[in-house]
């Protein structure tokens, strides 16, 4: 499925009035692929934001937990487990952990020299491995990134450059806000984000370089969705349901 420091200038980058989730929030979505006629359930997700502590820092901690349906397993793990924490206010990653049925990782960020520790261990390889970036505030894996899709203050049509960690890799990436949707989640006012990879793409066997998320305009910018386009084998779509 899918693959979450503070610095000073980074604040140039974020709205002053990032959102505020003081209470936390409980997500449950849908997780479907559609091709043609075929539109069939491939896992159920529930995303947590709590406000926490993390290392005596205002935080949240992110929890994510994925249930795939019984034929999915032919193709994806049972179930796949994350936890992040990011800044608050900010919304800047901290730290971020997966475990599934294939694998365990863990990243680090840090100010200073220590900059991003990554580490990832395969059930199969022999021994794991350990890898360091720069931490510039603009490089982190995905579900941090989520989170920094929320905070970051967008122009519509300007694209935020960023560096996406996936598959053991610092790759080019972009988010551009492309306008308000005022009709794809009946209800709520949306941006529409567009998310672009030109090196590899987002799902575990590389594909998917574009994804659109959908986040709430108003509040707290609760994710609404994320759709995939898989070219002639489909789309991905993951929806909130509650």
């Amino acid at each position: 499925m899918l693959r979450f420091l503070i610095i000073p200038l980074l604040m140039l980058w974020v709205q002053p009035d990032v959102p505020d989730i003081p209470d936390g929030e409980t997500c449950l979505y849908e997780v479907r692929y559609i091709l043609g006629d075929l539109n069939t359930k491939v896992a159920k997700a529930t995303l947590t934001t709590t406000p926490t502590i993390w290392e005596e820092k205002d935080a949240y901690k992110a929890d994510i937990n994925i249930r795939v349906q019984p034929f999915f397993l032919l193709f994806l793990h049972a179930k796949y487990f994350v936890e992040a924490y990011v800044t608050r206010p900010g919304m800047q990653p901290l730290y971020y952990s997966t475990s599934s049925s294939k694998e365990t990782a863990w990243c680090r960020y840090s100010e200073g020299e220590e900059g991003i520790v990554f580490w990832r261990n395969y059930k199969k390889r022999q021994e794991p491995l350990t890898l360091t970036f720069p931490n510039d505030g603009r490089t982190m894996e995905l579900v941090s990134m989520l989170y920094y899709a929320r905070a970051f203050d967008y122009k519509e049509g300007e694209p935020c450059e960023l560096k996406a960690l996936i598959g053991e890799r610092a790759l080019p990436a972009t988010l551009t806000m492309e306008g308000i949707d005022t009709e794809k989640y009946p209800g709520h006012s949306a941006k529409r984000i567009r998310f672009f990879m030109p090196e590899r793409g987002i799902m575990e066997n590389g594909s998917g370089n574009e994804a659109y998320l959908w986040i709430d305009a108003d509040g707290s910018r609760i994710p609404l969705g994320l759709e995939v386009p898989l070219g002639k084998y489909g789309i991905m779509v993951c929806k909130i349901v509650e």
